[in-house]
């Protein structure tokens, strides 16, 4: 069977559950083995600010779907995020051309897919929050540095 290797990125509403990127990804994976195609790997890219607002939304969910698959999968996958009113966006993208399914290593590739991970971003509180404590924290230093300073004297 004449495989390619793709990677669909999903966006999911921030206030979606993980519960759902977790059925969306039961149903993909239903829809992918029936097919005769293998999963590479899902990965969480987590919470990022979305470049414009979508659907009212300025945050999303980001995740990472690599699978190797028969070329008719990529409808049937768009179609079931398409369905889906937790998915904002979605694009797919092809890696490979036409070849048998045993002539890709599923393991090299998911290595390659975990490398991929970027960096988790702070949202705006988190950096808030994060700030906040590090002020506290040199407040409190300034403190101690004063009643080291009075006990001298």
């Amino acid at each position: 069977m004449l495989v390619r290797m793709y990677e669909t990125l999903f966006i999911t509403r921030v206030d979606a559950e993980a519960e759902v990127a977790e059925k969306i990804h039961q149903r993909l994976l239903r829809a992918l083995e029936a097919m005769g195609g293998n999963e590479i790997k899902l990965v969480d890219w987590g919470k990022r600010k979305l470049a414009y607002e979508i659907a009212r939304q300025k945050k999303g969910n980001y995740w990472y779907f690599g699978y190797i698959a028969d070329p008719q999968f990529v409808k049937e996958c768009e179609r079931q995020l398409r369905i889906s009113n937790d998915v904002i966006r979605y694009q797919t993208v092809c890696l490979s051309k036409l070849k048998q399914l045993s002539e890709f290593d599923l393991e090299a590739e998911r290595r390659r897919a975990e490398g991929l991970t970027p960096e988790r971003e702070e949202d705006e509180e988190d950096q808030y929050l994060r700030r906040s404590d590090e002020r506290r924290a040199r407040r409190a230093d300034q403190d101690d540095e004063e009643v080291d300073h009075e006990e001298v004297a």
